[in-house]
């Protein structure tokens, strides 16, 4: 299923939910003949019919094991089903914990783009594949950088709001780096590594933090070169995140007014083979830091 626009929630429980919701309709039940069948459970649970309408729809925070384990008797699951549903809540590491004060402080600047959402998902992907055209993705910039682009890109931000979004790429660095992500694979553009920051300092800093991050195990970085012709990537920039499974990958979209998650296979699969398109074109990683190198050099 596509979410577009709304926020991505846990992306296991949905799936959880759709389990259930299978199994319901293959004994051809209401929900609130499931809710019923619970109230009768031993033990019971009271639950009415929009409750377990909530669970189906993934929208309910937590699905605890006990409750799971009394839907999936009351809907006649079979073994497999059970271990199926049990395994997607065992890979739902949703955090419970509250949303940082850094977040809260930006409500205003993380809302509009439901920018939150992809924050605590973000934390929980094994993997990320990141492009972004003439701009350096967002995990590996550095401090100056981000406030150069940001501002650029958000002409008449005050100067605190544009640190609120600095502070915030900042924080999510730092997050990341204590996360589960165990593989980035980030695709920079050439043309926009010599074209978009102007200020040769803002640029030299920049180069020298992806040549160290180009080292860390858990990052590959690959530039694309200038001369590569018109591409997929030129339709925008893009974030491909992957998570344990059995859940599937989800995709994220962002412009200058909106986002969206997108996690059915028709968008998964058409980015992934754009990404790995793009992948094959650039340069390897080690030629990358050849670039890399050069270019500080020349800024010498």
């Amino acid at each position: 299923m596509s979410h577009g626009n709304d926020a991505p929630g846990s992306l296991m429980l949905r799936e959880v939910g759709e389990l259930f919701r299978q199994l319901r309709e293959r004994q051809d039940l209401t929900q609130g003949e499931v809710a019923g069948r619970l109230g009768r459970h031993d033990p019971p649970f009271a639950l009415d019919g929009s409750a377990v309408s909530r669970i189906e729809k993934g929208r309910r925070k937590r699905v605890a094991p006990d409750l799971a384990e009394a839907l999936l008797e009351c809907l006649q699951a079979e073994p497999s089903e059970r271990r199926e549903v049990m395994a997607f809540l065992e890979a739902d590491t949703t955090p419970n914990s509250p949303r940082p004060a850094l977040w809260r402080r930006n409500a205003d600047l993380l809302a509009p783009m439901r920018f939150e959402g992809f924050l605590t998902l973000e934390r929980r992907a094994w993997g990320e594949d990141n492009y972004e055209p003439r701009i350096v993705p967002g995990l590996l910039q550095t401090r100056e950088y981000a406030e150069y682009v940001i501002s650029a890109m958000r002409e008449g931000l005050p100067p605190a709001k544009v640190k609120g979004l600095v502070d915030i790429r900042m924080d999510r660095q730092s997050r990341i780096a204590q996360g589960a992500l165990r593989q980035l694979r980030a695709l920079v553009d050439e043309e926009g590594l010599r074209q978009t920051v102007k200020d040769p300092e803002i640029l030299k800093g920049q180069l020298q933090r992806l040549l160290l991050e180009s080292e860390n195990p858990t990052n590959t970085i690959r530039v694309l070169p200038e001369a590569v012709d018109c591409h997929p990537g030129t339709s925008g920039a893009f974030v491909l995140m992957h998570f344990p499974e059995p859940a599937r990958s989800v995709l994220w979209l962002e412009n200058m007014v909106s986002s969206g998650y997108f996690d059915e296979e028709m968008y998964t699969d058409a980015y992934t083979a754009a990404f790995t398109s793009l992948w094959q074109r650039a340069l390897d990683p080690d030629d990358t830091r050849v670039l890399l190198k050069k270019m500080i050099k020349e800024l010498q």
